[in-house]
């Protein structure tokens, strides 16, 4: 099964242990369709165009030296309320290229939505973490709810997250990427968001993808050339992403649940 952006998935049929779908959702899919491999009660092929359609306006510095990246994503129903959604995006790129650099780079940012309400306007909140567990590391949340969170950066009407040059650091707000207090990261609104390929791991228990070549976007024809990245498995807590973190633990790591409206 092929999990990308770019190609239309083949439909199973579902497991043993199939849920069926809410309400909300039957009303708009053919149950003879739904398929839920990862167990979690929402439509595979669902979860991965809600990852494409509510994904914030992604900017990276036009002058970054290392782009080449893929987007890895959890798409759930969201812990706080069940008629919304949380989806995890982990940014994957072949290199960090900044100060230290290394092979692999990894950096996590939470969206909150309102699958009822069409993107962008769906999009709720987002959460960030740059270079989490390192003295590097900057929180930063944004939300469109109007509430006592910062206000999202808006971008052609979509909101924004921005990926620090070279180091890739991400950030739910321009404000909150500054030099002296992230260890000179650097954040810039590009001129049109980035699209990248993009993966749906499934769920730790069912996951729907245990090799990032076989079913993602690391590959020889999308120009990886890192043979320690090959055939990587996101949902192996044991291997981390080249000299970058734990794709594992980011998918499930609560500093990433970004709060929906209050």
């Amino acid at each position: 099964m092929l999990l990308v952006a770019c190609s239309s998935s083949a439909r199973t049929n579902a497991p043993d242990a199939f849920q069926q779908p809410d309400a909300e959702i039957a009303q708009t899919i053919d149950a003879t369709t739904f398929v839920d491999v990862d167990r979690d009660g929402l439509d595979d092929a669902r979860e991965l165009e809600l990852a494409k359609d509510y994904q914030p306006f992604l900017s990276i510095d036009p002058k970054d030296g290392c782009p080449l990246d893929g987007m890895v994503v959890r798409v759930r129903k969201h812990p706080a309320d069940p008629t919304k959604i949380l989806i995890v995006y982990d940014e994957l790129f072949q290199n960090d290229c900044g100060l230290g650099g290394h092979v692999g780079d990894d950096e996590v940012f939470g969206v909150a939505i309102d699958p009822s309400k069409p993107a962008p306007e769906g999009i709720l909140a987002i959460k960030a973490a740059s270079h989490q567990g390192t003295p590097c590391e900057r929180d930063s949340e944004c939300s469109t709810c109007g509430d006592s969170r910062s206000a999202c950066d808006m971008a052609n009407g979509w909101p924004v997250v921005y990926a620090a040059k070279d180091k890739h650091g991400h950030y739910a707000t321009k404000d909150s990427c500054g030099t002296f207090n992230t260890c000179l990261d650097s954040c810039s609104l590009a001129p049109a968001a980035h699209v990248e390929p993009i993966a749906n791991a499934g769920e730790p228990d069912h996951p729907l993808t245990n090799d990032l070549t076989a079913n993602g976007f690391i590959t020889d024809a999308n120009g990886w050339t890192e043979a320690d990245l090959m055939h990587f498995d996101p949902w192996d807590a044991s291997v981390d992403f080249g000299g970058a973190g734990n794709i594992a633990g980011d998918l499930v790591d609560d500093a990433f649940t970004a709060a929906p409206c209050p």
